[in-house]
């Protein structure tokens, strides 16, 4: 796994080890406030947002609204207050705009997590604010984590094309952070010795798992698919603990 690049500009997100995937309030509407707020843009008040930026924002409120069918580039330009035609001039198709938008979540669950790791005081603290981090977004975002992880930006990061390098480039960027997270933590003693890479798949394996089994409810049927109860949450948040305690040296 390859070890992340420089953070990217962007809205501060929460996400320090602290706060837990429950402790996560606000932070759906930062998600949109990074991905865009629609016509009115990433930019905040007054600021000039380009053409294309409008469109990946509103691109990525369609797909938090309905999913990647709700994403026409029609309604993307109706959105941005710009003709039929323009979306064409930026975007080949829907396909481009939403790889667009997938680097965009890419981006933003690695810059949530890497904030988490940034606020914690130890390495402990450091990969548990980030397994959390990561839990905290699927939760506020799961169109998008759905997307992110399904079968099309798969095929999609094996395609040709700028779009689909950025893909690759973004998502490496993603997995490579555990795999750090993990190897300063060694480093400093707090976490057992071994190869990172392994600690990191087990790690990634684990998140993945305990999102998919939430978001589709069959781990919390009472509280219905992708909305997880208070309880649920504090549940989740001790399993993450298990996780770091099993990786502590």
């Amino acid at each position: 796994m390859s070890s992340p690049g420089p953070r990217r500009s962007g809205a501060a997100e929460t996400g320090a080890e602290g706060t837990g995937v429950g402790g996560t309030a606000g932070t759906g509407a930062a998600e949109a406030a990074a991905g865009g707020t629609g016509a009115a843009g990433a930019g905040g008040a007054g600021a000039a947002v380009p053409t294309r930026e409008r469109m990946v924002a509103a691109a990525w409120e369609l797909l938090g609204e309905g999913g990647p069918d709700a994403v026409t580039l029609r309604e993307v330009g109706r959105r941005t207050g710009l003709s039929r035609t323009a979306p064409y001039r930026h975007f080949q198709d829907k396909d481009d705009l939403l790889r667009a938008v997938a680097v965009r979540a890419f981006e933003r669950l690695h810059d949530r997590m890497r904030d988490a790791v940034d606020a914690a005081d130890d390495p402990a603290q450091a990969l548990r604010g980030a397994c959390r981090a990561y839990v905290g977004f699927a939760l506020d975002q799961p169109r998008h984590y759905r997307m992110m992880f399904g079968d099309w930006v798969l095929a999609q990061k094996h395609a040709e094309g700028p779009q689909s390098g950025s893909l690759r480039e973004a998502a490496d960027r993603l997995f490579g952070l555990a795999a750090t997270v993990i190897q300063s933590g060694q480093r400093a003693g707090a976490l057992r010795t071994g190869d990172p890479s392994d600690f990191s798949l087990l790690t990634w394996s684990f998140l993945h798992g305990l999102v998919t089994f939430t978001l589709s409810a069959h781990l919390n049927a009472d509280s219905g698919a992708g909305e997880p109860g208070g309880e649920f949450r504090e549940a989740l948040d001790r399993l993450i603990d298990e996780v770091v305690h099993g990786l502590a040296a």
